[in-house]
């Protein structure tokens, strides 16, 4: 048996226990039937939300928070999310939220939540931005693109609530390493299977669109083919943004999307720098999911 399928099968045990454990909550059920309606509005997705009080209370807060700077505060989450937040940008956040309910992560303290949504939704903001730039993208990888990029580590909670004190090993250990590249190996050595792996494998047990999954597994497995777009276009993304927390010598290269996607590296590694008032809202955003 190969490597790559001893961690499949690996990762699949884990993704069957956490889904039996915590299943696919309904408000996340609900707001993925959003992603396939290209006549989505507002109005709709106020309903789902309207049936999830703690969501619809984040929401609320982060339309009221200093960094819209609204001159009255908004009270009404339909208001909050046709006038301030926007749909596309709420359907993503109320799916990771949704997903996020089903983890716990006290029991791991080298875990940082509010850092990993941070990651998470820089992630989501540049994998926008190589879709939108890549000419070859069509309006289903574009729409698919921020949720996936925001998504895309999911198996990293999985992991943490299903061994936390593992999982706290291995994360200790690579925070002192500081080096990012090294988090899969030390993942795989510690338990056959890594967390990009995990959220593929979650993906598939939680039926998320297959678009995504297949974004997930080439993810997981960089060297077999993709045929969708979103693939490399998330690759890349993620990659961009995790090489801005590390040394230039340091970065993985861009090459080989880049010549997927028709861009320059250059350019997909700028879509990952942020001005300070863009990075203020990634912020604020990654704090109001956390509390």
């Amino acid at each position: 048996m190969s490597a790559a399928s001893d961690t499949n099968e690996t990762a699949t045990r884990f993704a069957q226990s956490i889904a039996a454990l915590p299943p696919l909550p309904a408000t996340a059920q609900e707001i993925l039937t959003c992603f396939g309606d290209e006549f989505i509005d507002a109005d709709k997705v106020t309903a789902v939300v309207e049936g999830d009080p703690g969501i619809c209370a984040k929401l609320l807060g982060l339309a009221n928070s200093a960094y819209f700077g609204l001159a009255e505060p908004v009270n009404a989450i339909g208001e909050a999310i046709a006038r301030v937040l926007g749909v596309d940008t709420v359907r993503s956040l109320v799916l990771a939220m949704a997903i996020q309910q089903s983890f716990d992560s006290k029991g791991c303290p080298s875990f940082k939540t509010e850092r990993f949504w941070v990651q998470s939704l820089l992630a989501a903001e540049c994998c926008k931005k190589v879709a939108f730039a890549d000419e070859g993208a069509d309006d289903a990888v574009r729409d698919l693109a921020y949720s996936t990029g925001l998504c895309h580590n999911l198996g990293m909670m999985a992991l943490v609530h299903m061994e936390p004190n593992r999982a706290n090993s291995v994360l200790a250990k690579h925070a002192k390493e500081e080096q990012p590249d090294s988090l899969s190996s030390l993942f795989l050595k510690e338990f056959a299977t890594d967390h990009k792996i995990m959220t593929a494998e979650l993906a598939r047990v939680w039926s998320l669109p297959s678009p995504m999954i297949d974004a997930y597994q080439y993810r997981a497995f960089p060297q077999t083919s993709c045929e969708e777009r979103l693939g490399p276009v998330v690759a890349a993304g993620i990659v961009a943004v995790e090489n801005t927390e590390v040394p230039q010598e340091q970065q993985t290269s861009l090459n080989s999307w880049a010549v997927m996607l028709g861009l320059e590296a250059d350019d997909i590694q700028e879509m990952a720098v942020l001005s300070g008032r863009q990075r203020e809202r990634v912020e604020s955003l990654a704090s109001n999911m956390t509390r």
